[in-house]
C-alpha cells in the first residue's frame, strides 16, 4: 500500500485549524514576500539563501494544511512554490561550489579557469530562470487568490 506523500492520517478539516492555518500561511508568505523585495534589492547571495528558506517554511508548513484548502488552487500554488524553492537550490548549490573553489585557490590549489567560468556562466544562467519565475510567481493570480482566502 502507498502512503500519500504528506498527508497526515488523523488531521481533519476544521473552522478552529482553518483559522490556525490561515494565520501561520499568511505569517510565512508575508516573510516570503519581505525577502523576495529584499533579494531584488540587491541579489546578492545572502538575501537569495534567505529567500530559500523562506520558500522552505511555506512549503513545509503547506504541507501540514492540505486538508483546510481546495485541492486543486492549492497544489497550483503548492507546485510553484516547489518549482521555486528547487531553481533558488540549484543556484545556491552553485554559489557554495564557487565558495569551495575559491578556498581550493586559497590552499594554492590549480582550477581551471575555465572550469570557473562554466559554474559561473551556469550559475548566471539559473539565477535568472529563478528569477523569471520567481517575478512571474509574485504576480500571479494562484497567489493573489490565495492570499484573498488567507487574508
Amino acid at each position: 500500500m502507498s502512503k500519500k506523500k504528506w498527508k497526515i492520517e488523523k488531521l481533519r478539516y476544521s473552522k478552529h485549524l482553518l483559522k490556525i492555518a490561515n494565520i501561520i500561511l499568511l505569517n510565512r508568505f508575508d516573510n516570503l514576500l519581505y525577502y523576495v523585495d529584499e533579494y531584488f534589492k540587491t541579489k546578492d547571495i545572502e538575501p537569495l539563501h534567505d529567500v530559500r528558506i523562506a520558500l522552505r517554511r511555506v512549503r513545509y508548513n503547506m504541507e501540514l494544511f492540505l486538508v483546510c484548502y481546495e485541492k486543486k488552487l492549492f497544489m497550483r500554488l503548492y507546485n510553484k512554490i516547489e518549482k521555486l524553492q528547487d531553481l533558488s537550490g540549484s543556484v545556491r548549490d552553485l554559489d557554495v561550489f564557487l565558495e569551495n573553489i575559491n578556498s581550493l585557490k586559497n590552499d594554492n590549489v590549480a582550477v581551471s579557469e575555465e572550469l570557473e567560468y562554466k559554474i559561473k556562466e551556469k550559475r548566471n544562467i539559473l539565477q535568472e530562470e529563478f528569477e523569471k519565475e520567481l517575478k512571474r510567481f509574485i504576480k500571479s493570480r494562484t497567489l493573489k487568490s490565495f492570499y484573498k482566502i488567507i487574508s
